[in-house]
């Protein structure tokens, strides 16, 4: 059996896991960080930038959001069903983690993503520079990475976490197994939980939400996120906390097909269901938790998103009329090009329709047809006379009337890491029991323990998933060296 000893040994190395070792050294605690895969960043590496309000980023571009507007939105949002204190903590943490982040060299441009979202979102600019995107968060990795080695951090890769040591009701170590199948136990003071969530355990996803596999396709599918930590808590008696997929509403096989999904996702379009019916104001369409929401309770839990050739034209010549940060501004420049190439494709174009006439479309969509051709009719009334009578929509109303129309089938979707919460924290980020207990020594940070957002991820202030892993692993380290001083 392989042995260690430390003060902190900190269970995966993730976004939140670094954070949380970065910031324990720092405290001047000797840190071990045990990884099952063979580098650092989990799914972050995918992500584009944490949330932080009041930072001087933000104040250099003049925005002015405090950190208590941020604080009384976020709590109505929830209907104040979170921990307020925790929610406080990370909102008034967040911009000194940006600076913490920027001396180690990392860099930031704020966003909103959406049109209706706060500019909260600190998109790293990728290494080597060029505009923030999905991806660009690696190099916030690499930062951090760096920093932990210049502390000392030990980090032993492919060493999978199995167990929580736990002696007299306080969590003492853990157990886990080394790349070569021998055993490794490590003896520390504290332990902290860091794994990421369940986002690749698909049996797991359904028993603890309700969603079925293929019910919502994962993107930015990151292995390894078989929700380890939540079982290893859970053992030691850590209570249960509730999970709530982070859903959005996308393009299949969104990565491969990156400016059709722009066009289709970023622009509300018109949106009917499989019945042909409409059921929701496009607009929503922005705010991809509400419309992810709405498209759960839809037949099949699928809808149709319509355009005609004469607004795509349009768009072509004067550009989009809703930008957002994932997606940049050039998605409709090639639109009939990458259009004819994906109805090519034989798995796509079960997703992406193209026809001369509504009841063509609707055949070949697989929607009602005489329901959809009364509700275009009713749509072209309705932007004639620049009044939706349906759902008040008052944006972006065009009709559909040019062929050739076209038709994307757009389905739920969530990142891999976009099932928050499972294990029950305190704001200190201390486990408790499901009496709220706490589990002396027990850590939880990051996704595994985020249940801050009630049963709908937050859109209004992106970044906050990144955010919360930062933050939480630094405070949970902060509150490591208070309670270090008492042993």
């Amino acid at each position: 059996m392989k042995k260690y000893e430390c003060d902190v040994a900190v269970v995966a190395l993730g976004l939140s896991g670094l954070a949380t070792a970065v910031a324990a050294a720092e405290q001047g605690l000797s840190v071990i960080g045990f990884e099952k895969m063979r580098i650092t960043g989990g799914a972050a590496n995918m992500g584009m930038g944490p949330f932080a309000v009041e930072s001087r980023v933000q104040k250099k571009t003049q925005l002015t959001l405090t950190r208590e507007e941020a604080f009384m939105f976020h709590m109505e949002y929830t209907h104040w069903n979170v921990d307020a204190h925790l929610v406080h903590d990370i909102f008034w943490k967040s911009a000194d983690t940006i600076d913490w982040l920027m001396d180690m060299g990392v860099e930031f441009i704020v966003a909103p993503y959406f049109p209706k979202a706060q500019w909260t979102a600190h998109n790293v600019i990728p290494e080597g520079g060029g505009h923030p995107g999905p991806r660009g968060a690696g190099t916030m990795i690499k930062r951090l990475t760096e920093r932990a080695e210049q502390l000392g951090v030990q980090m032993v890769f492919e060493t999978p976490v199995k167990e929580i040591i736990m002696e007299d009701g306080r969590a003492v170590g853990i157990r886990a197994t080394g790349p070569d199948g021998e055993e490794v136990e490590c003896r520390s003071k504290f332990v902290a939980i860091c794994t990421g969530g369940i986002g690749s355990n698909l049996e797991m996803k359904e028993e603890l939400t309700g969603v079925k596999p293929g019910e919502v396709e994962y993107f930015a599918d990151v292995p390894g996120l078989n929700g380890d930590g939540l079982r290893m808590a859970w053992a030691a008696g850590a209570g249960r906390a509730p999970l709530h997929p982070e859903f959005g509403v996308g393009v299949h096989d969104n990565f491969n097909h990156w400016h059709l999904e722009g066009a289709f996702r970023s622009k509300p379009e018109l949106t009917v269901n499989r019945d042909g019916f409409r059921f929701i104001n496009e607009e929503m369409n922005e705010m991809g938790s509400f419309f992810g929401n709405a498209i759960v309770r839809q037949p099949g839990k699928v809808c149709y998103e319509i355009v005609d050739t004469a607004h795509i034209k349009h768009l072509q010549k004067y550009g989009p009329e809703v930008l957002d940060e994932v997606h940049g501004s050039d998605f409709y420049d090639f639109f009939f090009e990458d259009a004819e190439t994906a109805l090519a494709e034989e798995d796509f174009s079960k997703y992406f329709f193209k026809a001369d006439t509504i009841e063509e479309l609707a055949e070949k969509a697989g929607i009602n047809k005489e329901n959809l051709v009364d509700t275009i009719e009713k749509w072209n009334s309705y932007c004639e006379h620049g009044r939706d009578l349906e759902l008040c929509r008052t944006r972006y109303m065009n009709p559909i009337s040019t062929p050739p129309y076209y038709c994307m089938k757009m389905i739920l979707q969530t990142s891999s890491g976009g099932v928050p919460g499972g294990i029950k924290v305190n704001h200190k980020l201390q486990c408790v029991t499901d009496d709220n207990k706490v589990i002396p020594g027990l850590y939880a940070c990051g996704i595994d323990a985020c249940n801050i957002y009630g049963d709908t991820y937050n859109f209004y202030f992106p970044g906050l998933n990144m955010g919360f892993c930062l933050n939480s692993g630094r405070l949970a380290a902060e509150y490591m060296a208070e309670e270090l001083n008492d042993f």
